[in-house]
């Protein structure tokens, strides 16, 4: 009997080390958590694209922020191939480029700026925003001072807020701001990129933590999906908006007058930002 289990085991810790196996584990992951925003997150995925319509076709502009890794999300929307005018990009590059990890820019201070309250204030009044922006706040922890208030300071202003979180974490977490709060009590849409607390999905014997995290490949998957249903919105209520065109083609003619079309309506659509 001994002899029996010892070879299961044996025969166990082969599979978990063979080659490809993680690669594949995380693959798992990966699909499963695609599914489930397609079979849970469908709902709030439109409506919040029907309110990101809404402010474009008004004239507004929805600002997407994200700090840390989650700046990879807003990039994912513009500027980017496919992407239209109505989106903005508010990136802080302090909370947003961390790459040297240490040193001047490095990761410590970035960190560091996420948790200090007053930060998302000081970003806020640098713009006079209009009744018809809103916000695209990404965070998969959703528990961080700066994007609860860069929320709050939207909702101050009567702006709607669509958060992109992992409810798993959010819900588990304790909020880090003072109020209690967290991004998920502030938003007016919450959309859940389905990714594990810790938003990793691997367990590797011999790592003291997992590895393999899945919210840039959920996080990617939601934006396009709302940048796609804003636009047939947008096109279905008869506005057509300025798109930015493939760049990757030489020679193009085409390609690059649209470009310059492009350039020019983002211009016009942030003017009252500054005015």
């Amino acid at each position: 009997m001994v002899k029996k289990r010892k070879t299961a085991n044996n025969d166990l810790r082969s599979r978990a080390n063979r080659a490809g196996s993680a690669a594949l584990q995380y693959y798992t992951a990966a699909a499963q958590a695609i599914e489930e925003v397609k079979n849970t997150q469908l709902d709030a995925i439109v409506t919040a694209s029907g309110i990101c319509a809404e402010k474009i076709g008004r004239g507004g502009v929805v600002f997407l922020f994200g700090s840390g890794h989650s700046r990879m999300m807003v990039d994912e929307m513009t500027p980017r191939q496919g992407c239209f005018v109505g989106f903005y990009p508010l990136v802080e590059l302090s909370v947003a480029n961390y790459s040297a990890i240490v040193g001047p820019n490095g990761l410590r201070s970035a960190l560091y700026l996420e948790k200090y309250e007053g930060y998302a204030e000081q970003i806020l009044q640098s713009f006079h925003f209009g009744p018809d922006d809103g916000f695209i706040i990404i965070s998969t922890s959703g528990i961080r001072p700066l994007v609860v208030e860069m929320a709050m300071g939207a909702r101050l202003r009567k702006l709607p807020v669509i958060a992109i979180v992992s409810r798993r974490h959010c819900d588990s977490a304790r909020s880090a701001h003072s109020s209690g709060k967290k991004l998920i009590d502030v938003a007016d849409v919450v959309i859940d990129n389905r990714t594990p607390v810790g938003d990793c999905a691997v367990e590797l014997q011999g790592l003291d933590w997992l590895t393999g995290p899945l919210s840039t490949v959920t996080g990617a998957l939601i934006i396009n999906m709302i940048r796609c249903e804003t636009a047939r919105i947008l096109v279905a209520n008869g506005y057509k908006p300025v798109m930015l065109p493939s760049h990757q083609f030489v020679r193009n003619d085409n390609a690059e007058d649209q470009l310059e079309k492009f350039y020019e309506a983002y211009r016009k659509s942030l003017r009252h930002l500054y005015e």
